[in-house]
């Protein structure tokens, strides 16, 4: 269908003047705790048979992996009670990363799996100079590119003097971003990024506000941060209790001992791949060991001082040996003999074993101990020291919440899979405050298809290029008496020209119901010149859609909201977010656009709809329903879309805009599903 629009956007008012108002919701830079969740009421949960998966690993006494036990070797022990072993698993690399011989009993559905491999690589840059740096790159990149197989995931740790512990990568099977993790390893002043566990860097108090939105009012608590584009990922601290300035060597005892501590929270078999020349304490080994986390240390010191010149050496007799030996791991002396390590990292971490044993799960969160013995007298057991049963979320450690929240929004696949996806629709835009970014969310409040009606947090992440948060925001809201309404967060961002990942989450504070939205948008370089048109935003006539302005605290004249992108928003319509759910006949289509020059342009517009994958063409019908001229370059129009009956589908809108004199087109494409 095509529209002539002739002149473009004369700046007429009609009957129609399109009205909306809210006010957005605050944002502080701090942490909110959740004091109240030790008085909440904790929902049963039936008690389930299920098989419980334990990753062991033997060595010999010369710290090689025994390949060849058979079930009958070994006995498991939970609780001190001896358990019957139904599932045995041997998993085995041999020297060239091809797997060896592989027993494998069948396992019941009800198995979670927690026998994939999981590697940290952990970059200690201030317990290393600069040449140590640059080897340790090249060693650990020469160990992704030649030993990490399907099914292995990454994550990146780094130590600095300024920034003591950070997260530049959470696990990850994404090759290309744990290399740029890798790459971009240094050490960097503090950020004000996304931290949960110490707040942001911008020294806010917590703010106690108002969102009102079409009647609705709703008590609120939020925090926020902002990261620049050359910070590492947005996260400065990774767990409760770290500091962010850890120089002294107290600090990094202490801040490796939490992390220990976390990696309990991290199911499986974890391998720390540690570049460093620091002396750590063995007794560190003892709790990564129990926390089924092996330590492989490599020494990044190659060279001493003699008489003024610098002469290579291997440090054969290091305390970074006793820290690697007490996790059941392995010292590497030279740095430089990259291949050898690759390949031995490959052999000591490819082999291991599975058992498995029946356990009747409770959710009470209770410690259980295991213990595993093997009839060799000669051979060193490694196994987790124990693990707790499930409890609810309202039980749950901040740790374990942040490992959760990491698992959702950091990772491509996350490795939980109780959360329900929602729309998320990124737009590129302008205001005239410099944002070029909105996106939004749809928020349904319903115990089942979507946010229960209690407490929640919500979190919007977004990400560049290289992985790195440039914006990130959390907030909290009380959702009590809003069951069966539909919400619609969203929030803008001032980004450079770029390829971005957005990320959306809702979580329920009392159970953990989660809710997670991904949208992607390309930021296109400024027209210098000519008529510049952005994303339309699509709507559905009916309804009374509730706004949650998610932004950064600042003055009132300066904040952003949805008005601001699209000042001409159609009253008693609801946002086209991905999905469209009802037998709706209209859509309303509202286009902003920007035009620089001295003269008017003329434009004509069209409209194709098509069925995905088909191809199949749809007709479609549209009217002008309001233009309208704001300030010298900016204009917006509302055109209207009649649709004929659509089966459910997926279908893409495509808008076309032709400049009559030059033929300069801007083409926009829209996706959505009809259910």
């Amino acid at each position: 269908m095509r529209v002539n629009v002739f002149p473009f956007f004369p700046g007429q008012k009609t009957k129609r003047t399109l009205v909306w108002a809210g006010l957005p919701f605050f944002f502080a830079a701090t942490w909110i705790s959740f004091p109240y969740l030790q008085t909440q009421q904790v929902l049963r949960h039936d008690a389930a048979a299920v098989i419980k998966l334990v990753p062991v690993r033997v060595i010999d006494q010369n710290g090689r992996p025994v390949t060849n036990l058979k079930k009958e070797d070994f006995v498991l022990y939970d609780n001190s009670q001896r358990q019957t072993i139904t599932e045995f698993e041997i998993h085995g690399l041999d020297q060239s990363g091809r797997a060896a011989d592989k027993t494998v009993t069948d396992l019941a559905k009800t198995v979670t799996q927690e026998t994939n491999r999981q590697y940290f690589i952990f970059l200690d840059i201030q317990a290393s100079d600069v040449n140590g740096v640059s080897n340790a790159k090249k060693a650990a990149l020469e160990f992704l590119e030649t030993n990490i197989k399907p099914g292995d995931e990454v994550g990146v740790l780094t130590y600095t003097p300024l920034q003591g512990l950070n997260l530049a990568e959470f696990l990850t099977p994404d090759k290309q971003k744990i290399k740029k993790a890798i790459e971009r390893a240094k050490d960097v002043p503090p950020t004000s990024g996304y931290n949960p566990a110490a707040g942001s860097g911008t020294g806010l108090a917590p703010d106690l506000a108002k969102v009102e939105t079409h009647g609705l009012e709703a008590s609120v608590r939020v925090s926020a941060g902002k990261a620049s584009r050359g910070e590492e990922r947005g996260i400065d601290v990774l767990f409760p209790g770290l500091a962010m300035f850890g120089r002294s060597g107290s600090d990094f005892q202490s801040n490796m001992s939490e992390l220990a501590k976390a990696m309990q929270y991290i199911p499986g078999l974890k391998n720390v791949v540690f570049f460093s020349s620091r002396s750590v304490n063995p007794n560190l080994g003892r709790e990564f060991a129990a926390a089924n986390t092996v330590i492989f240390s490599v020494n990044t010191q190659n060279w001493i001082v003699r008489g003024g010149v610098k002469e290579p050496y291997i440090f054969t007799e290091h305390p970074l040996k006793e820290f690697a030996l007490a996790s059941g791991g392995q010292y590497f002396a030279d740095i430089k003999d990259v291949q050898t390590i690759a390949d031995d990292l490959q052999i000591l971490s490819g082999n291991y074993y599975v058992l498995g044993y029946y356990i009747n799960e409770q959710w009470d969160g209770k410690l259980h101990q295991i213990k595993v013995e093997v009839g060799r007298p000669e051979v060193r057991v490694f196994v987790q020291a124990g693990y707790n049963n499930p409890k609810p979320f309202a039980q749950w450690t901040p740790i374990e919440r942040q490992l959760h929240l990491y698992d959702l929004a950091f990772t491509d696949t996350p490795a939980r899979k109780d959360f329900l996806d929602v729309p998320l629709e990124a737009l590129f835009g302008q205001d005239e405050k410099g944002s070029n970014c909105l996106f939004l969310a749809k928020m349904p409040v319903d115990e089942k298809t979507g946010i229960p009606p209690r407490r929640a947090e919500l979190y919007a992440f977004v990400f560049d290029e290289d992985d790195k948060v440039v914006q990130s925001v959390h907030g909290e809201i009380d959702l009590t008496s809003h069951a069966q309404k539909i919400f619609y967060p969203y929030g803008a961002a001032s980004l450079k020209p770029g390829e971005y990942d957005i990320r959306f989450v809702a979580r329920d504070m009392m159970l953990g119901q989660t809710l997670l939205g991904k949208s992607k948008l390309t930021i296109p370089k400024a027209e210098r010149s000519g008529l510049q048109f952005y994303s339309p935003l699509l709507l559905i006539p009916g309804g009374e859609p509730q706004f949650l302005q998610m932004t950064t605290p600042r003055e009132k004249s300066q904040r952003t909201s949805l008005i601001n992108f699209y000042p001409l928003l159609p009253i008693e319509c609801s946002p086209l977010v991905k999905t469209m759910t009802r037998d709706d006949r209209k859509i309303l289509a509202v286009f902003p656009s920007k035009f620089r020059g001295s003269r008017t342009p003329q434009v004509n517009l069209d409209f194709r709809l098509s069925g995905l994958p088909s191809g199949l063409q749809i007709p479609l019908e549209a009217r002008i329903l309001e233009s309208k001229k704001i300030g010298e370059e900016r204009s917006v129009l509302v055109v209207e879309l009649n649709l004929p009956e659509l089966e459910p589908g997926d279908y893409e809108l495509e808008i076309k805009a032709t400049e009559s004199t030059t033929q300069a087109q801007t083409v926009m494409k829209s996706v959505f599903s009809k259910r």
